[in-house]
């Protein structure tokens, strides 16, 4: 008996281990090191990747009176982005959008944030979601997606998030 108890306590160990792996790594392109995976915010703000997170999220100007719109909507959704810790456009806009979420006191329970390699096109999850340009910001209610922003915003990241929840969005680069 003893020694099934100890077998199963190792296979929980283990099993728990695995649960708590890692889930995106440091790779390199063109001699810098970028983030390819699931992330968190937390790893865009890693030292090896500069500092051009802390330096936009703090530069990008909110405009208060459309935050103010946001706030309450965004309670029964789940946000979903994909981008390049390579890419310009994710470099900006990335942390503009998480400067958002954090102003209308979005949880991040609901934020996946996967970071593509550089040839991504031919990634399966890019393939699966139709992720055609990065970053591309996903919004969805109950699973069911009800816009994206694909590279840029239309107008300002926070007036296409408005639109995107009210339901009068398509992004010109949506097929």
């Amino acid at each position: 008996m003893k020694k099934h108890i100890i077998i199963l306590l190792s296979l929980l160990t283990l099993a728990s281990c695995q649960s708590l792996k890692k889930s995106w790594e440091f790779q390199t392109y063109k001699g810098k090191p970028i983030a390819v995976g699931e992330i968190t915010p937390e790893v865009l703000q890693h030292e090896k990747l500069g500092n051009w997170y802390k330096e936009n999220y703090q530069s990008y100007q909110l405009d208060n009176q459309v935050i103010n719109a946001l706030k309450n909507k965004l309670n029964d959704m789940s946000v979903e982005v994909y981008m390049g810790t390579w890419c310009p456009d994710s470099r900006a806009h990335v942390p503009a959008f998480m400067k958002i979420l954090d102003a209308v006191g979005f949880g991040k329970k609901h934020l996946r944030i996967h970071a593509f390699e550089r040839n991504y096109k031919d990634n399966p999850l890019a393939k699966e979601k139709n992720i055609i340009r990065v970053p591309t910001f996903i919004i969805k209610r109950n699973g069911k997606e009800l816009g994206r922003i694909i590279e840029y915003p239309m107008e300002t990241l926070e007036k296409d998030l408005l639109k995107i929840l009210e339901g009068n969005y398509k992004h010109e680069l949506q097929e």
